[in-house]
């Protein structure tokens, strides 16, 4: 987040200098470069570029807090709500008189408008082609809309893995209503416009349409869905002492040995929840296989993929900000400006440090992947030829 707010805050202090020389235009004044000052907050070190005219000693632009003054958290807190455009115009215009920091209406635009151009950027970059793991999992929120009225809203993010055990955030899209094989379609479009191509294995909750668009457009990548998510839905269904044996077998299977031990497991998981919700067993039995995928990868690895998880951490930030929000986004801007943010924070982290799981396991990786994606393209392509 922090290179965020030293965009903005160069990006603002360069507008304030264009528009106190076009006040002065016929007057002899002019830009006279810039000089370096560093800015510490708590998410990092601001190397900003603080802009100088070459002859008005008064010029210094209005954000920048004096030398001698402290900057504290208050100063901090102002500038995130700027970025996450979560403060009516008027919060932030008292936020800047409590600092004494006076602020203009065409300055909170142009920062609004850098940070839309950062997203929109986001938004369309391109994304590598090969991937060991992509976690798909919603977030469900309350958006304020014009008329004032409070709407749901799923929120549905993608993560990846790599085959170096590097996790990167791919995208994220915003739904009003129930998901559907169309909705998949889209997103799953999306990320192969941007370049997404092979990926060994999906990790979803069993979203409504979305195994068929996997089989579909990814017809060599296998699909897990998420143990954590069954397991609460079974504690939703079964009896206290249902989900008791049901949970203790689920625990068993994450731990299995490998996937035959962990087919003999399942099968008694099917067994127990038969006798108090038949309906129930049937459809899972009819998703064994996606249940039990993650077996199928080396030992190191599967406490990585059987759940979706990865993702909690991007959800939880969200909610955070939902909160302090009071409970709500203001606007569908704002949700997605507040998202571009966790994205920005999180993966500044993420990218620092593999999962050093995965990444010791990278070699057997490749060799799965070459497996399940060359030599079929190979089959493929002489099929072609003949």
């Amino acid at each position: 987040m922090a290179f965020l707010l030293e965009a903005l805050l160069n990006k603002i202090m360069e507008r304030e200098r264009a528009r106190f020389l076009a006040s002065l235009e016929g007057q002899g004044e002019q830009a006279n470069g810039f000089y370096p000052r560093k800015l510490h907050l708590t998410l990092g070190q601001l190397n900003l570029k603080v802009p100088r005219v070459r002859y008005a000693k008064a010029f210094r632009p209005a954000l920048l807090p004096p030398k001698w003054k402290r900057v504290d958290k208050d100063y901090e807190e102002l500038l995130i709500a700027m970025l996450a455009n979560g403060y009516s115009q008027a919060q932030l215009q008292r936020a800047l008189a409590s600092l004494d920091l006076p602020f203009s209406e065409e300055a909170l635009e142009e920062a609004k408008a850098l940070i839309q151009d950062r997203l929109d950027f986001y938004k369309s970059q391109p994304l590598k082609a090969d991937w060991f793991a992509v976690f798909l999992d919603a977030y469900w929120a309350k958006l304020r809309t014009e008329k004032g009225k409070l709407v749901d809203l799923s929120l549905f993010v993608a993560v990846g893995i790599d085959l170096e055990g590097r996790k990167e955030i791919l995208g994220f899209w915003i739904l009003e209503g129930r998901e559907s094989k169309g909705f998949w379609v889209q997103v799953f479009q999306d990320l192969m416009a941007r370049g997404v191509h092979r990926v060994l294995l999906f990790v979803t909750d069993d979203f409504r349409g979305l195994g068929e668009v996997i089989a579909k457009l990814f017809p060599y990548a296998e699909h897990q869905l998420c143990l954590l998510h069954l397991e609460r839905n079974l504690r939703a269904k079964l009896s206290p002492s249902g989900y008791k044996k049901a949970r203790e077998t689920l625990r068993r299977i994450r731990h299995a040995r490998d996937k035959e031990e962990g087919q003999i497991l399942f099968g008694r998981l099917v067994e127990g929840v038969k006798g108090e919700r038949p309906g129930v067993a049937r459809e899972m039995e009819g998703k064994r296989e996606r249940y039990l995928a993650f077996l199928g990868y080396p030992a190191e690895v599967r406490g990585h993929i059987y759940t979706t998880n990865v993702v909690e951490s991007l959800n939880a930030g969200i909610e955070r900000m939902r909160l302090e929000l009071g409970g709500y986004f203001p606007s569908r801007e704002a949700l997605e400006v507040n998202l571009f943010l966790q994205v920005v924070n999180l993966q500044d982290r993420w990218w620092r440090r593999p999962i050093p799981n995965v990444q010791a396991k990278s070699y057997e990786l490749k060799q799965l992947f070459a497996l399940r994606y060359e030599l079929d393209e190979e089959v493929e392509g002489g099929l072609h030829n003949f």
